[in-house]
């Protein structure tokens, strides 16, 4: 009997790194995210639109926009009744847990609760007209970001911002839309974002260690790996070990064995991703970027490659005298923005692949040197990184000063205009 649990159990933590790397931290979009954040939605909404028609597609499209917080609410609420109810209940029994857990428990699920709720709440840093001066921080490094205005919003697009179709707003140096939380990820929210993160990785890691122990005290309590078992099926004396007495445990704790299970995973799945945005935050970069510099580095290196067979075949004469007529230097240009969300980049597929064959197209008449790799020049060194994290530049004092001089000098201006109109029309009387 054991033999079918374990498997089970390996498969299910197997299942869960795959989909981990597949889906959050490959360096390319995987087959596996472009399926379920592309594919998949097509198939369903195409099915439920034959069979409904436009008001079921209508109504399941506002379920499915809450999709990840209905199942992050019925895990950890869930996960949580779980624990309060057996998992108190085992807790009093135990001489290896002190009983204070009870009172910790309810700590860390309220910070759990609150880091959600601040989370999902807090501002990623808006961007209208007005209040351009505020978030116009960083410069344009005119290869991810150029100077141009925002073709959905009309005004000036600032460096390091997009506009978030998740939200039909402008976000301040964005990072990602998060489903878990239903909200984006940007400038003044990241820092809250990672404090959702550690606390959920703590209260993981609380949980899968408060839970072994009392499992663990089980077994010496009862001396349970000298016990002998027997085979519900056959009846025959089964020897204690590992597997038979967690097949024990298992059966017996069915419901707290699931939660301790889905934590000791979980733990593992939330602290890859941490440290996931840890990387990127100590390198400058926000998911939208790194996302982008792949696409930067995989261009790079094509170029390069051109360019080195170019010159062994003796043909960089030719190229040359082709680049110098040229008006303009033949470079990558600006990188497009695509929609990132958990999964990484969405619904880009398209959009990429026609933007990869038209630079493959020019990559078959334009042979160039890109010289060397780009520079980040938002990469100030991890502590300066890390620093802008936790003190966005646009809720600094110079940054609030230049947008309360921006707000009173939009006011001078509509007074000034509106008592010249207030005079003509006085005048005209």
């Amino acid at each position: 009997m054991a033999i079918g649990i374990v498997p089970l159990i390996l498969l299910y933590i197997f299942f869960c790194i795959w989909f981990t790397y597949s889906c959050l931290l490959s360096t390319e979009p995987s087959a596996l995210a472009l399926f379920f954040t592309e594919k998949l939605p097509r198939i369903l909404f195409s099915l439920i639109s034959t069979i409904f028609g436009s008001t079921g597609v209508a109504l399941v499209k506002k379920v499915t926009d809450k999709f990840l917080v209905i199942v992050y609410l019925v895990v950890v609420l869930g996960a949580w009744s779980i624990m309060f109810t057996f998992g108190y209940d085992f807790m009093e029994r135990s001489t290896h847990v002190d009983a204070r857990h009870k009172l910790s428990g309810y700590v860390v699920f309220l910070t759990c609760m609150w880091s959600w709720r601040k989370a999902g709440s807090s501002s990623p840093g808006y961007i209208t007209e007005r209040s351009i001066p505020k978030y116009d921080n960083y410069p344009y490094d005119n290869l991810l970001y150029v100077k141009k205005n925002c073709p959905t919003m009309g005004f000036r697009k600032l460096a390091r911002s997009k506009y978030d179709r998740f939200t039909n707003r402008h976000v301040a140096r964005f990072d990602h839309f998060c489903g878990w939380i239903d909200n984006t990820v940007g400038e003044e929210n990241y820092r809250i974002f990672l404090l959702f993160l550690l606390v959920h990785i703590g209260m993981c890691v609380y949980g899968t260690v408060l839970t072994y122990h009392m499992f663990n005290g089980e077994v010496q309590d009862r001396d349970l790996l000298n016990a002998v078992f027997y085979n519900a099926e056959t009846g025959e004396e089964v020897q204690a070990d590992f597997w038979v007495v967690s097949h024990f445990l298992f059966m017996k704790h069915f419901q707290l064995c699931a939660v301790f299970i889905l934590m000791g995973a979980m733990s593992l799945v939330l602290g890859l991703f941490f440290l996931f945005h840890l990387y990127m935050a100590s390198k400058g970069m926000t998911t939208n970027e790194y996302y982008k510099w792949r696409q930067v580095k995989k261009w790079h290196k094509k170029e390069t490659h051109k360019f080195m067979k170019a010159v062994v075949e003796g043909r960089m004469e030719d190229a040359r005298l082709k680049n110098s007529s040229q008006k303009e230097p033949v470079g990558m240009g600006e990188m497009p923005d695509v929609d990132v969300g958990c999964v990484g980049p969405i619904n880009s597929g398209t959009k990429s692949s026609s933007e990869d064959e038209q630079r493959s197209n020019n990559a078959n008449t334009d042979i160039m040197d890109p010289g060397p790799f780009p520079k980040n020049i938002y990469d100030l060194g991890a502590v300066k990184n890390l620093k802008e994290i936790i003190f966005p530049r646009s809720l600094r004092l110079d940054a609030k000063e230049r947008y309360a001089a921006a707000l009173r000098s939009a006011r001078f201006e509509a007074s000034t205009t509106s008592n010249v109109e207030a005079s003509k029309k006085t005048k005209s009387k």
